[in-house]
Parts: C-alpha cells; sequence; structure tokens
C-alpha cells in the first residue's frame, strides 16, 4: 500500500476516534428531551442515551472504516486525496459538536445542523 493509502486509512481511524468526543459529550449533557436530533432522539428513546451513542459510533466507525479500505486500496489520487480532505472535515466537526454539547459553542454549520434537525423534527412529527 502507498503512503497516501496509509494516510487514508488514518484519517479514517482519527475520524472515528473523534467521534468518541461527541459519544462522551453526548452522555454527558444531552438526555432525550434536550436531543435535537430526531433520529438521535429516537434511539435514546429505544436504546437509552448511552446505548444510543454507542450504536451510532458503531455505525460510524464501521462507515468510515468501511468506506476508507477500498478508497486507500484502489482508489486513484483523487480519490484519496478527496477522502483525506472529507475526514479532516469530519474529525473537525465531530470536536465541534462535543464543544457545542459542553459549552453551547455553535460554529456556523452546527448552527445550520440545528435548524435542519428542528426542520427534521417537525417534518416527522406525527399529529
Amino acid at each position: 500500500m502507498e503512503t497516501i493509502g496509509i494516510v487514508v486509512i488514518v484519517m479514517a481511524a482519527v475520524a472515528s476516534l473523534t467521534k468518541i468526543v461527541d459519544v462522551v459529550t453526548t452522555i454527558l449533557r444531552v438526555n432525550v428531551h434536550t436531543e435535537i436530533n430526531p433520529i438521535g432522539r429516537f434511539l435514546f428513546r429505544r436504546l437509552g442515551v448511552k446505548g444510543g451513542c454507542w450504536a451510532t459510533f458503531v455505525v460510524w466507525s464501521a462507515f468510515c472504516m468501511g468506506v476508507a479500505w477500498p478508497i486507500a486500496d484502489h482508489g486513484d489520487i483523487f480519490d484519496r486525496v478527496g477522502a483525506i480532505i472529507i475526514y479532516s472535515v469530519l474529525t473537525y466537526l465531530n470536536v465541534s459538536t462535543g464543544l457545542f454539547n459542553m459549552k453551547g459553542i455553535a460554529i456556523p454549520f452546527t448552527r445550520s445542523i440545528i435548524r435542519f434537525y428542528c426542520w427534521l423534527g417537525r417534518k416527522l412529527r406525527v399529529y
């Protein structure tokens, strides 16, 4: 495997590990009633906050690594560089979500996600 392929795998692992920041801060600071994401709220009701968070982590990690391995092995240079950029952005967003959970500090992207979750929650609400 080439060096850039290894970097893709490492960045996928970093993106998975920074999801732990999101998971731990969510477990510490969020409950079923304060969760903004309607899908997360559904998981919290079914599995509990800890179970829902760790289930999300497992799916997230499996997806990150499931995408990284084929790109690292068979992707061309553009696929690999694109994957590195995407994993870097996902790492940044995981840390910013953890920061929002702990301190309430929201970057513009976090605010747009909150608006999206509010919209999604209204659309999924059963009358």
